[in-house]
């Protein structure tokens, strides 16, 4: 598990750089810029997703609720976040103004996504992947 939230946590540093290569990029630029953030943003999604499940499941077999809780609200919080994230990703809004004021919207949620996620989600986490490792 520590490998995964390693490969977790380094995709978010390129997601961040991403964001600002997006924020940077000429109109030109742009569309390829946002090509990259999508082809880096969906599996890490994917990858992520399983990872609350597997933390999920194992904090429920061990009856911790609180944990449960915390992690349930935390994963349909980051489900919602990122189909509005996707949908922007894949249908860019064809007027510019739109689509630069949605565009700061998004970047803003995503960034506030990953910051969440390595100070409370990511935590939970490690904790339950070194209790695992001490009952093994």
């Amino acid at each position: 598990m520590h490998a995964r939230l390693q490969s977790l946590q380094e995709d978010h540093s390129r997601l961040r750089a991403l964001l600002r290569n997006c924020e940077t990029a000429g109109p030109r630029e742009l569309a390829a810029a946002l090509r990259r953030l999508e082809e880096v943003f969906v599996p890490h999604h994917q990858a992520k997703l399983a990872l609350y499940d597997a933390t999920l499941q194992g904090f429920q077999q061990e009856g911790d609720k609180t944990s449960v809780s915390v992690l349930t609200i935390f994963r349909a919080n980051m489900r919602v976040m990122s189909a509005a994230i996707m949908g922007f990703l894949q249908s860019p809004d064809p007027d510019p103004a739109r689509f630069h004021e949605r565009f700061r919207a998004v970047a803003s949620s995503l960034r506030s996504m990953l910051t969440t996620e390595e100070k409370v989600v990511f935590p939970l986490c490690i904790r339950y992947a070194q209790r695992s490792e001490v009952q093994s």
